[in-house]
């Protein structure tokens, strides 16, 4: 074998071994970019799923809110209620005589 042949053959043998490790690297990548691929998607359902407790979060809260004020509203007419309470039983009080049957109050 000549200078020329072995050299020729190392030049083979070494573009072989180039193009099997560019292969491998080139599978390397795919399979690092399967696995990007993957992480963006569990993000994306990640963030939907936060949308969306966010938004039923916020429906709660809503009717939450909307819930105190009719009870505030409730309370406040409670309150003209006992004060109409209040006058009633203080009149009652002030009449002398005072019987609950129909017709017998003075």
């Amino acid at each position: 074998m000549t200078d020329t042949e072995r050299t020729l053959a190392l030049a083979a043998g070494v573009a072989v071994v180039l193009a099997v490790c560019a292969g491998r690297v080139w599978w390397r990548l795919r399979a690092v970019e399967r696995v990007l691929r993957r992480e963006r998607a569990a993000v994306l359902l990640t963030d939907a799923v936060h949308h969306r407790d966010m938004a039923a979060f916020e429906r709660r809260l809503a009717r939450a809110v909307a819930d105190q004020a009719a009870a505030d509203q409730l309370m406040r007419e409670l309150a003209v209620v006992e004060a109409a309470d209040a006058v009633v039983t203080a009149e009652l009080a002030r009449t002398t005589r005072h019987n609950p049957q129909e017709g017998d109050t003075p």
